[in-house]
């Protein structure tokens, strides 16, 4: 799998102490974003992309149910048309909500047997999300570099804390 509007989309705002990093802030930033996206930037494009990071974060959390998803998937459609070679179907989605339709689109794709392949980053200090391409669909850092190494870091510490300890079983 490669980078896609979901991730980007539910990545686009951090918040670090006191900055804020919100690729969607500003309407020009936000244009520029959603046409590396495959949108045309419209205004109407960059309410809907806020809008449906505003209602994704939260359900992708566990923090809102499903229903949050609802103005975008009742914005998708499926019309049928005869052609030449048979049956063919075609998507039409209101295009005032095509940006969040795409991206509830993509996590109805990474749903499966081993539940969600979308999920927020396990670091309790990281606001990250990540799609899990693991086999086992185990992955629970966004990065291995920063947050995964920080995450055995300190179980490293917290071990060797516990080794020094008097009474401890190794002196």
């Amino acid at each position: 799998m490669s980078a896609s509007l979901l991730l980007d989309l539910v990545n686009s705002r951090l918040v670090i102490g006191e900055q804020v990093h919100d690729e969607l802030g500003e309407d020009a930033a936000a244009a520029a974003w959603l046409r590396v996206h495959g949108a045309l930037g419209s205004p109407a494009e960059v309410a809907d992309a806020r809008a449906a990071r505003a209602a994704l974060v939260p359900f992708l959390r566990g923090e809102a149910d499903a229903s949050a998803l609802e103005p975008w998937a009742d914005a998708m459609r499926k019309r049928a048309r005869v052609g030449a070679s048979g049956l063919e179907w075609i998507d039409e989605i209101d295009p005032e909500r095509a940006i969040g339709a795409r991206a509830v689109g993509e996590w109805a794709t990474l749903q499966g047997e081993q539940g969600s392949r979308i999920r927020p980053c396990a670091a309790h200090d990281c606001q990250h999300f990540l799609i899990d391409e693991s086999r086992a669909n185990a992955r629970k850092w966004h990065s291995m570099e920063t947050c995964g190494n920080r995450a055995k870091a300190r179980r490293h510490y917290a071990k060797s804390k516990l080794a020094v300890l008097p009474g401890s079983t190794e002196e």
